[in-house]
């Protein structure tokens, strides 16, 4: 669905010819779309999985008062805090990648090796310490040392 309607933006803007009807797209479809943030949809994931920010917080392995500013929408966080967040709320691959191109991050790609590891420990549902574990064996870098 989210695919179609991406579709359906870039035929429009593909069509645009000039800066008015720029304006136009940008006031009409982008400020009125379903534009959720990054805080909204982790809020509603923890929501749907009956888990507390609390306990998503001390699975995160992130500093507590950096993490509500984040769950907040005070703070734009890092790609590895997105990844935290995540797995410490149980998130699925899907759910994941959607929370990355939210946090306008960049999705999970098979094809670099610290995310196939990343991706694998979603998959097996692993914590971050074990996700840390498997990246240090790799000789790639822990998720939360920026």
């Amino acid at each position: 669905m989210d695919n179609l309607e991406t579709v359906k933006l870039m035929s429009l803007l593909n069509n645009i010819d000039d800066e008015s009807n720029l304006d136009d797209f940008i006031s009409n479809t982008l400020n009125n779309s379903d534009n959720i943030q990054l805080c909204k949809y982790l809020e509603k994931i923890f929501k749907d999985k009956s888990i507390s920010k609390s306990a998503v917080i001390k699975n995160a392995d992130i500093d507590r008062t950096y993490a509500y500013e984040i769950l907040r929408g005070n703070k734009k966080p890092s790609r590895d805090k997105i990844l935290q967040l995540c797995i410490g709320g149980d998130f699925n691959l899907e759910e994941t990648n959607k929370a990355l191109k939210i946090g306008n991050c960049g999705e999970l790609y098979p094809k670099v090796m610290r995310d196939s590891v990343i991706i694998f420990g979603l998959n097996k549902k692993l914590s971050i310490l074990d996700i840390n574990d498997l990246l240090f064996s790799y000789n790639v870098p822990l998720l939360g040392e920026e």
